[in-house]
């Protein structure tokens, strides 16, 4: 033993065997060596364990409107500890500024709703940020993955805005921003890949974490088994019309099979849906570029047939920027490439109003005449997301949607909703869409079942509020709940009326006020019920109601937020500023959320 540890043989030995142990002085002297020299080699591998650097501390910040950018934030931390980081993940929303900048480094995942708009429960953040001075955020390190949608002008403003006003404030990049449309996979492995190497490097800093009241540690999600990227092929049940004969719009209830999958969600989910490209569609393409359904094209490295590829596989009724901008390098004509110029973003944006690809080709013919070509021009085709309008509870085994079939003429054309078409006129019963779950855990009854809530969801809105009250029903939950609901007319656009006479009955349903636009001389929407109730609406705010707002984003949305700022300031006596800030508010809470489109 002493040969293996000399030091043992200069320093006097301390004796660990009492002196009547049955062994003799030889042997005693032997073990007493044996266990000392042992002692002093745990010691000092204690002493190496202490002399390593504690691990990085990162921080990972998502702000989200429907569960993408939290679901992404979840996987990029549980990649960080796999590689020896200690991560805590936090709802971008719940922050401050002067919390953020404590937090030394964090890896921010933002999406962007509407035209711009930062998520619901960032809004407060970021007027916080906006108003911020000086350089508040100096000694915090970050990265931003940017998530938004091309269809939309402002693509990525919110994560580009955080991008910015962290960098103006005094924060240093880790890495330079971004940025993801609606297939996030490639731009979410390129965010990883490109951090890893630059955290390695980072020096550690003395303490483990940052003191924070707002950490959120979340248990480690299961992996999914049908997702976005390997969709699971549901049965398709039924699909009867919910309007009137005399109704001028087509809403259908789908209903879907998921018996055979072990597809679970909760009310206030999505259902993502793969549709497939009108046939009529597809053949005018072909034939405006003279390309034959089984010429031979490549997609992420695997040979399609070209008509099944513009089936399945790429965006033909929108015509999107991107896409116009590729054909006018192409085309070489001048009218094309001064549409294209930056100072002519609104002249490009009403010429692309409307329009799908078949209209460029006809215009431009003889542009595109070879297969790959074409494909490279179209952006890839997006799933479609549908609000759920079941529970599992009241319905096992399946999945049901309240669908607006999407309808017009234009250009002397027949025109329609890729998803909302194909699921009416092209998918038979009994055949199979491919779909997934898409989680949105914001969008969730409260887990107090005695919190009063509030639903708002006129249209095709009140479909996740169906969901919620058949989930109320199946498991005997009576706290109070009242809808606001509208449509054209009463007697033909009254969506599940009788089942939600039976919830009233039955006190699912505590309160139900209607808004039916056409039923009267002057227009009346939802908003206009909700400031007509406005003094009951405030009460049930000031018990801790939470408020629940599903269906059309672009006036709808809008309108049903100016109503309650409204009522705030009225009945709370607030300022404009300060009833926009306590919505705001409610909102980072949780206690104000939307799933609008």
């Amino acid at each position: 033993m002493n040969a293996l540890l000399p030091e043992a043989a200069e320093r006097p030995m301390r004796a660990l065997l009492p002196d009547d142990a049955p062994f003799s002085a030889e042997q005693r002297a032997w073990l007493n060596g044996f266990f000392g020299g042992l002692l002093m080699q745990l010691a000092a591998q204690a002493r190496a364990q202490a002399a390593v650097a504690p691990p990085l501390v990162v921080h990972v910040l998502h702000a989200s409107q429907t569960g993408t950018a939290e679901r992404l934030a979840k996987k990029l931390a549980k990649e960080a500890k796999g590689k020896g980081f200690d991560t805590i993940v936090h709802e971008l929303g719940v922050l401050s500024v002067e919390t953020l900048a404590k937090l030394e480094r964090v890896l921010v995942i933002a999406s962007t709703h509407g035209e711009g708009d930062a998520p619901d429960a960032a809004a407060a953040f970021a007027m916080q940020l906006d108003n911020a001075q000086g350089t508040p955020l100096a000694g915090l390190n970050y990265a931003v993955l940017a998530l938004g949608d091309r269809n939309y002008s402002r693509f990525c403003h919110f994560g580009r805005m955080l991008d910015e006003r962290f960098a103006a404030l005094g924060a240093t990049r880790l890495a330079g921003r971004i940025e993801a449309d609606s297939d996030t996979a490639a731009p979410f492995r390129a965010f990883r890949e490109k951090l890893w190497p630059i955290l390695q490097a980072q020096p550690h800093s003395s303490t483990t974490r940052s003191d924070t009241s707002t950490e959120s540690q979340q248990p480690d999600e299961a992996e999914e088994r049908w997702t976005r990227d390997r969709p699971y092929s549901a049965e398709l049940l039924g699909k009867v019309v919910l309007n009137g004969v005399e109704s001028g719009k087509e809403v259908r209830h789908v209903v879907l099979s998921l018996q055979e999958s072990d597809l679970t969600y909760e009310p206030g989910d999505a259902l993502g849906v793969w549709p497939r490209q009108s046939e009529r569609l597809v053949d005018a393409v072909l034939a405006l570029t003279g390309l034959h359904h089984t010429t031979p094209v490549e997609i992420d490295e695997e040979s399609h047939e070209l008509g099944i590829a513009l089936a399945t596989r790429r965006e033909l009724a929108r015509l999107t920027a991107s896409t116009f901008i590729k054909f006018a390098a192409l085309a070489g004509d001048a009218d094309l490439h001064a549409l294209v110029q930056p100072e002519q973003s609104s002249a490009l944006e009403r010429y692309l109003y409307g329009k799908d690809i078949v209209d460029l080709l006809r215009a431009y013919p003889g542009v595109i005449t070879d297969g790959q070509t074409l494909i490279g021009l179209l952006p890839p085709l997006s799933p479609r997301l549908y609000s759920i309008a079941s529970s599992l509870a009241a319905f096992p085994g399946e999945v049901h949607l309240t669908v607006a079939i999407v309808r017009y003429r234009s250009g002397g054309r027949h025109r329609g909703g890729v998803a909302s078409t194909w699921l009416a006129d092209r998918l038979a019963t009994r055949a199979r869409a491919p779909v997934y779950v898409h989680r949105n855990s914001r969008f969730r009854l409260p887990k107090d079942p005695g919190t009063p809530v509030i639903m708002i969801g006129p249209g095709t809105g009140i479909a996740p509020f169906r969901a919620f009250l058949h989930h109320r029903r199946a498991h005997g939950l009576t706290g109070r709940s009242w809808l606001f609901f509208g449509d054209r007319s009463a007697h033909c656009d009254f969506l599940y009326r009788d089942e939600l006479e039976s919830f009233l009955r039955g006190r699912e349903l505590t309160r139900l006020d209607t808004a039916f636009s056409r039923d009267q001389a002057e227009k009346r929407y939802v908003q206009h019920r909700m400031l007509e109730a406005g003094s009951e609406l405030w009460a049930w705010l000031q018990e801790g109601a939470t408020i629940y707002v599903c269906g059309d984003a672009s006036r709808m949305a809008k309108d049903v937020d100016a109503a309650l700022q409204a009522i705030i300031a009225t009945y709370g006596r607030r300022s404009a500023a300060g009833a926009q800030l306590e919505l705001r508010g409610l909102a980072a809470e949780g206690r104000y959320v939307r799933d609008v489109y």
